[in-house]
């Protein structure tokens, strides 16, 4: 008989070392053909894609701009997130709470039933380009809209969520996009190699499949029995790239309403600066002007207007000199003693009859344009434009006819002749007017729709004196002034902020 006493528990067997949490995979959802192929392909294969077989590593991101096409907020709710609620897929949408950095990041939504994609958050893009008296920026081609309502919301979302925890981001990029895959991808690289570990893994699946623009929306067609039409913003700049120019005006004519606000936004763009269209050279309202079939969005805008409230707006604006290359060459990152090739381009001629060739210390050579004094003809090319700063002040506010009258009596007692927008039309007070070369500077008096703020940069005032020889504005305001509300429909509730998360049950959302 055994003399061993009985054991009280069973001791666990013994473990090997933990396995690393798997990490997540987090789709950026634009609710366009692309994503949404994607997520069909997840749906359909998950362990092909490297998912859970019951996508319980998934999580769609989608950051809510308040700007979406209707359609595509209706295709989404109808045909995508049943599917998604189906698998028990989770959903989170993020918007920006305001319009500061500062103001943080809104959960509108984070669930494994989602119903319904959110219109808008408390502040919309729309709202930022409204404040700011602009259209959506393409010149520089840098996508501001983009990042500040999409890029920015779902990375600070994310570092939120994981902190320093690596995950899989996926974008829909298809094998057309390749330029925009290798931007991507090296932002991304140099962000881990910042933080000395990957800490977000890139992935583009419609690239790494071959699949084309015609063949993603073929895919999702024959998944969804629908065709889908592209995702982006009603007054986007690059619409005659995401769609052809007769789709886009087609949808505007839809929706009559939308297309109002898109006219209404670059009337008043256009009126604090003439140059400031929807699409650079050209205007939304010259194109819809140039047939016959969009008389109701146009009368809609019109009608807008008429129902708006307006203001009167002294705007002064200076165009700065830029620095040429061999200032920038020559004299570093700060020009201390410019000297004239520094503001003006050299030309040609001056640069192979008057350069001096230095040898540097490690064997190169550089350019000296010392010896020339810029007297002769043939030297001095045209002017490097640099910045153009601008002062917004809001001096009267009422309905739009009475704004007009008072643009027009102004002028006359002031003596200010009333001259019109060579594209805009729009009459507006010059008191100042632009000069040719750099440095110049321009003032005027407008009437818009209110909305703008009242700003500019702090050494402003100092550099119009410098520049122009006068004191301050030309009117003072001369009645009560509206300050900024919140966002209709909207009330406070909790954010997510760089130092953490709050999440919302309801919002009511404009």
């Amino acid at each position: 008989m055994s003399n061993a006493s009985p054991a009280l528990f069973t001791l666990p067997a013994p473990r090997g070392p933990a396995r690393p949490a798997k990490p997540k995979t987090v789709l950026s959802y634009g609710l366009g053909a692309d994503s949404t192929a994607i997520l069909l392909m997840y749906l359909a294969e998950p362990v092909r894609y490297g998912l859970e077989p019951d996508l319980s590593d998934l999580i769609v991101l989608h950051a809510v701009t308040g700007n979406e096409w209707p359609s595509s907020l209706s295709y989404v709710d109808r045909l995508v997130l049943p599917l998604l609620a189906e698998r028990r897929v989770r959903v989170v949408q993020v918007a920006r709470m305001g319009r500061s950095d500062s103001d943080g990041v809104l959960v509108l939504d984070d669930s494994r039933t989602t119903r319904r994609i959110h219109q808008a958050g408390p502040w919309r893009l729309s709202d930022w380009l409204l404040t700011g008296g602009t259209v959506p920026q393409m010149a520089s081609g840098r996508r501001t809209c983009s990042i500040r309502f999409k890029g920015w919301v779902l990375d600070h979302w994310a570092v939120a969520e994981f902190g320093q925890a690596p995950f899989r981001r996926v974008i829909g990029y298809h094998a057309g996009e390749r330029s925009r895959m290798e931007k991507d991808t090296k932002i991304q690289n140099l962000l881990n190699e910042k933080a000395g570990r990957v800490i977000c893994e890139p992935s583009y699946p419609l690239i790494e499949a071959g699949m084309d623009r015609e063949a993603v929306e073929a895919y999702v067609l024959d998944r969804l029995g629908e065709p889908i039409q592209k995702s982006y913003c009603t007054f986007c700049p690059f619409s005659g790239v995401c769609a052809s120019r007769d789709r886009h005006e087609a949808r505007l004519r839809e929706h009559p309403d939308l297309a109002a606000e898109a006219l209404a936004m670059e009337y008043a763009s256009m009126a604090l600066n003439e140059s400031m269209s929807l699409y650079g050279t050209r205007s939304l309202y010259e194109q819809l002007t140039e047939d016959g079939r969009n008389e109701a969005v146009l009368t809609a805008f019109e009608e807008r207007l008429d129902a708006a409230p307006f203001s009167l707006y002294e705007v002064r604006r200076l165009y700065l000199p830029g620095r040429t290359k061999d200032c920038r060459r020559h004299h570093g990152a700060r020009c201390v003693r410019p000297r004239w090739w520094c503001r003006t381009e050299r030309t040609a001629a001056c640069r192979r009859e008057h350069t001096q060739v230095e040898t540097l210390g490690d064997g190169t050579h550089t350019e000296l344009p010392t010896e020339c004094a810029g007297r002769d003809d043939g030297c001095q090319g045209s002017p490097v434009k640099g910045q153009a700063w601008r002062s917004v002040r809001t001096v009267w506010e009422g309905p739009r006819l009475e704004a007009e009258f008072t643009l027009m009596r102004w002028g006359r007692e002031d003596g200010v002749r009333l001259r019109h927008g060579e594209r805009s039309m729009i009459k507006r007070l010059h008191y100042l007017n632009r000069g040719e070369g750099y440095p110049a500077a321009e003032a005027y008096l407008v009437a818009a729709p209110s909305g703008a703020d009242d700003k500019h940069r702090e050494s402003f005032e100092r550099r119009w004196t410098e520049f122009t020889g006068l004191i301050g504005t030309r009117w003072e305001p001369v009645r009560p002034l509206v300050r900024h509300r919140r966002p209709r429909g909207t009330r406070a509730v909790p954010v997510i902020r760089p130092s953490g998360v709050a999440h919302v049950t309801a919002l009511a959302a404009a």
